[in-house]
């Protein structure tokens, strides 16, 4: 019977696995705020809620995203309506669902560019995305100020995040051989707030959510949920601007602020949207005119052979459902299931307390902490023992006997998983030594030059590793030794790629695994040495533990009246010598325990030899 129910318990959840729904999603990296809603989308349980299996495929911008959805590569596009003109003109079976953001696009200068108007553009050098929006307004704006962009303005194809490169690189008045960029939100904010560049003209786009046909007549009401998703992004996003904002500064890794992006994102009306029910997301009349104009302007380019028909490929009908679902839903609150590396290194850091602590200050508390708990015990068993019906001496001798025997069982479990880091530091550096050994070895199979530099360079980084078990406790002397590991290691493997160019024979193939092991090693050493500890609340645990121990002990004390100082001391200063022991253990490179480095300086005379 047991058995029954539980297979009829699982076969629903089977079931619900398999009908989740996977979906591709592309998206453009330098393009906001289309980046802070997949943020939204890939950090939050909102998909996952939904029955959706995302995975977001990135761009730089919209030619390889257009090309992945002609492939059948994509399910869902978030990119401007020029992307989506794009792949219509080419024959994609696509829809236009929703609008995803307005964003400008702009022509920009440097600062203290002689160029004021468009037409003083004539004769000079213009950076442009080609197909892209910032294409569309640097042409279109350079034709209304009478000037021909095929002959009057040297358009140059560029790719954004070259653009973004070129403008950082600076320049007052020119950059390198370009008079001029052309750009979209959030380069505009940011350019404008680091004082790299001034607006010479702007234009409203619009970034579209656009579905696949296939998609849409396979899982409809995976594509209304989707839209749904897409909306409590915005609701999530203008809750949280600050730290969805840092998800994609990290993401992106453009040097954009919360400040710029917030910029960026007031171009849209959704960014003053109070509750779910005030976000729009439908494609109005502003967005046909800049839809119709995009499509135009692709034709009279060459980008599309005939004149594509935007506006019949947009299908209101799904987002209509969607919005009556959210009408009449109450969502939960999304909760953040992916969160930032930034994010979950400040909530290990923020969790060990002890950390900033030194070990005699560990000693010192500890000492008091528990003193101070038996002569809480002895004070409270002399006031009990006053009464006439007071707990009896064998009843709290046997509770003070049980609990010292569990606190003994805690003190030794922490100690063997002290004692089993120490093991694995151990071995780690004992594999460390041995795979740096081989690899040397091995280097001598090779030709020259490779031979030569890479026992060199081997040299050299048994030197910077020779003291890390000794700054395991300092986070910035180890990030240093890191920096120059990792250095040191890319060019051991430059010299691996140049002996696989020439040619895949067995003796390049066991140089290179050489290579891969000391990197292993090296990943286990750091790993062991100073991240992998006891967790606070097992020190908590344990401290509170030792306590209540030392305070039962008081209290039997203080019943008998029979206290003896120094028998309290000793017992007390034991339990701190033991826990400091433990916390020794556990603290490499902090400590007066040290893991004998000996084999790794060996090896440094052997290869110096």
């Amino acid at each position: 019977m047991i058995v029954a129910l539980i297979i009829a318990c699982a076969i629903p959840s089977a079931k619900s696995q398999q009908d989740r729904v996977p979906i591709r999603i592309g998206w453009q990296l330098a393009t906001s705020t289309q980046g802070q809603i997949v943020e939204v989308l890939k950090r939050t349980s909102l998909l996952d809620r939904l029955g959706l299996d995302p995975t977001f495929v990135p761009f730089s911008y919209g030619e390889p995203e257009v090309n992945a959805a002609l492939a059948g590569g994509l399910d869902v596009m978030f990119s401007s309506g020029q992307s989506v003109n794009n792949v219509l003109a080419n024959g994609g079976k696509w829809k236009v669902l929703s609008r995803l953001h307005f964003v400008p696009a702009a022509l920009m200068v440097p600062p203290e560019s002689p160029i004021k108007e468009i037409k003083d553009l004539r004769g000079k050098t213009v950076a442009c995305t080609f197909g892209t929006i910032g294409h569309r307004e640097a042409t279109l704006n350079e034709q209304a100020a009478g000037l021909d962009p095929d002959k009057d303005v040297k358009n140059v194809d560029m790719d954004i995040l070259e653009i973004q490169k070129l403008v950082g690189a600076g320049g007052r008045e020119k950059w390198g051989k370009f008079d001029a960029v052309a750009v979209w939100e959030p380069d505009i904010s940011l350019f404008q707030t680091d004082g790299s560049a001034r607006l010479l003209s702007s234009h409203r786009a619009i970034y579209l959510v656009s579905v696949s046909d296939k998609f849409i007549a396979n899982h409809r009401q995976a594509a209304i949920q989707f839209l749904e998703a897409v909306a409590q992004s915005w609701g999530f996003f203008n809750r949280f601007r600050d730290r969805v904002n840092q998800w994609y500064i990290d993401d992106s890794q453009f040097g954009f602020t919360s400040a710029v992006l917030n910029s960026a994102a007031k171009e849209d009306p959704n960014f003053d949207a109070k509750s779910l029910s005030d976000i729009d997301l439908s494609v109005n009349d502003e967005a046909y005119r800049i839809l119709d104009t995009g499509a135009k302007w692709s034709h009279d380019h060459g980008y599309t052979q005939s004149l594509v028909p935007i506006r019949k490929a947009v299908d209101p009908t799904l987002l209509a459902e969607a919005r009556k679902r959210i009408a009449a839903g109450q969502f939960e609150k999304p909760q953040v299931i992916l969160p930032s590396t930034r994010e979950v290194a400040l909530q290990d850091e923020s969790g060990d307390f002890l950390g900033g602590i030194p070990l005699w200050g560990i000693f010192l508390l500890q000492v008091l902490f528990t003193l101070g708990s038996v002569e809480a015990g002895q004070w409270l068993g002399i006031r009990r023992a006053r009464l006439p019906e007071h707990e009896s001496e064998a009843a709290v001798g046997a509770v003070s006997g049980a609990v010292l025997a569990l606190l003994a069982f805690v003190l030794a479990l922490t100690f063997g998983a002290a004692a089993s880091r120490f093991d694995l530091r151990r071995d780690a550096l004992m594999g460390d030594v041995n795979a740096i050994q081989t690899t040397y070895m091995r280097a001598g199979l090779v030709p020259d030059p490779h031979r030569t530099l890479t026992r060199s360079l081997l040299r050299d980084y048994v030197e910077v590793r020779m003291n890390m078990g000794d700054v395991y406790g300092d986070p910035e002397q180890l990030r240093a030794l890191r920096a120059r590991t990792t250095a040191i290691t890319n060019m051991i493997w430059i010299q691996a790629e140049g002996l696989a160019a020439k040619d895949t024979n067995d003796i390049n193939a066991l140089f290179s695994e050489g290579i891969t092991d000391m990197v292993e090693y090296q990943n286990k050493r750091i790993a062991f040495g100073a991240n992998f500890r006891i967790p606070t609340f097992v020190w908590q645990i344990l401290v509170l533990s030792s306590c209540i121990s030392m305070f039962v002990m008081g209290f039997q004390f203080g019943l008998s009246g029979k206290r003896s100082f120094p028998a309290q001391l000793a017992l007390v200063l034991t339990f701190a010598l033991v826990i400091q022991l433990i916390y020794d253990l556990d603290s490499p490179g902090k400590g007066f325990i040290h893991l004998n480095q000996q084999p790794m300086i060996d090896l440094y005379q052997s290869l110096s030899k």
